[in-house]
């Protein structure tokens, strides 16, 4: 069965950037975000999707200080701006949280 989203947060939306977490229906959770530059590669439009697998979620919401049944898009919107400052890669990376990414 194909993954559908089920809801979305907005994290941080400044400087023609906007990045949103969102929860599927397999309970995975994605941060995403697009770019509209000038300060991008290539200085055109850029998208990007960290995708954190249903198995690794628990290990998401600890590192945002969180607690099993925690909403870990709620703890996403209250630390969005810091994750996006911070760089959202580094931030997992710096967590140990396991990731997929995808660009375009």
């Amino acid at each position: 069965m194909p993954r559908t989203q089920v809801r979305q947060v907005q994290m941080y939306a400044a400087d023609r950037l906007w990045v949103g977490a969102h929860a599927w229906s397999d309970g995975a959770v994605s941060i995403e975000g697009q770019d509209l530059g000038p300060n991008t590669p290539g200085g055109e439009e850029y998208e990007y999707y960290f995708t954190v697998e249903p198995a690794d979620v628990p290990l998401l919401v600890a590192a945002l200080g969180g607690s099993d049944g925690d909403d870990p898009l709620a703890l996403l919107a209250a630390r969005g701006e810091e994750i996006v400052v911070h760089g959202e890669m580094r931030w997992l990376r710096e967590h140990e949280v396991p990731f997929g990414l995808q660009t375009w």
